[in-house]
């Protein structure tokens, strides 16, 4: 990966997920501590995937970039909370350049767009059901082959954003009538 920072945070996610996996497999399932380790990894995992895909876009759109801007990327991305799910990875690009939302959306279904964003949506939604007050059914097993499928997303997304465009002009309402299905 290009942005260093994003790809060592995702290393020692893996890495404190890997090591719950191991913990839990020496306590077993029927552990005390089992289930909020599971509900914690989801979290982590979520949490790490989404703050990833936040540095991947703002470290390059704040690069060279005056102060105001700078500001701007701050409170719009990096601070703010955004679910790492993919119509919104891929809202975000459509924001700041349609070529990098079309280029996003044709590596993804290259590497299997069903398993890639179905692997979002299952640690978003056991995020979101645990913060909810529900109970998230995604064992450490699950979590670890979404988040890895995650981790692939997000070098797709960074190689996409460091990629070289020719300036093709103002394209920002080429896109303006497609659906947001993404």
């Amino acid at each position: 990966m290009n942005n260093i920072g994003a790809q060592e945070s995702l290393g020692r996610c893996l890495t404190e997920l890997e090591s719950i996996k191991s913990l839990l497999d020496g306590l077993g399932d029927s552990a005390r501590p089992s289930p909020y380790l599971k509900k914690y990894s989801v979290i982590r995992a979520s949490g790490s995937i989404e703050s990833a895909f936040k540095t991947i876009i703002a470290d390059k759109v704040d690069d060279g970039s005056h102060h105001q801007l700078k500001n701007f990327i701050k409170r719009k991305i990096r601070n703010s909370s955004s679910n790492p799910r993919y119509d919104v990875i891929v809202m975000m690009l459509f924001e700041f350049d349609i070529r990098w939302k079309k280029r996003f959306k044709e590596k993804v279904s290259l590497a299997d767009r069903p398993r890639l964003t179905e692997a979002l949506k299952r640690l978003v939604d056991a995020r979101n059901s645990f913060a909810h007050g529900g109970d998230p059914d995604l064992g450490i097993d699950d979590t670890i082959a979404c988040f890895r499928d995650g981790i692939e997303v997000m070098k797709l997304l960074d190689e996409v954003v460091h990629e070289v465009y020719e300036d093709a002009g103002d394209d920002e309402d080429e896109d303006e009538g497609e659906d947001s299905s993404t």
